[in-house]
């Protein structure tokens, strides 16, 4: 029997997308840069050109995969909170008892500044659904990748 050695990435990169410019790929993207410039290895949802053609169902399906399966750590992007899928990935970061950073970004001018790997503890967090005052209707089935524009500047 053959055995494949599967691909292991340092860190999964979570973070919001829908309603965001461009669901948020520039942000993604210099996080993902700045973290293979230090020597570490990212899988980013946003490098994934397939899912512009996926539900969020289809996504999320493959992007936990990626976060129980393939990566040692998991990495959060600012404004992470309020995203549904990062919600779901960190629940499952948790569950599999996964390292996870937050990522701070050094600096007012994001595209010429630096990030900062804050250590965080997520046996501390409470999802959306613990708090109470979050009770967003969802259906997974019928979502759009992206939402209506809202100012996230």
């Amino acid at each position: 029997m053959w055995f494949v050695k599967k691909k292991e990435y340092d860190f999964y990169l979570a973070g919001p997308m829908r309603g965001y410019p461009n669901l948020n790929k520039e942000m993604f993207t210099r996080v993902a840069e700045n973290l293979r410039d230090m020597g570490l290895t990212v899988w980013s949802p946003s490098e994934q050109a397939s899912y512009l053609k996926l539900s969020f169902a289809q996504c999320i399906t493959l992007d936990l995969n990626q976060v129980i399966n393939h990566c040692r750590k998991i990495a959060f992007l600012p404004g992470w909170r309020e995203s549904l899928g990062a919600n779901m990935e960190a629940f499952a970061a948790f569950a599999c008892k996964k390292e996870a950073i937050q990522i701070v970004v050094l600096g007012e001018e994001f595209s010429t500044s630096g990030i900062e790997l804050v250590s965080m503890d997520l046996s501390h967090y409470l999802l959306p659904y613990q708090i109470g005052h979050d009770r967003r209707k969802f259906d997974p089935h019928s979502c759009p990748v992206e939402a209506p524009n809202t100012d996230h500047s």
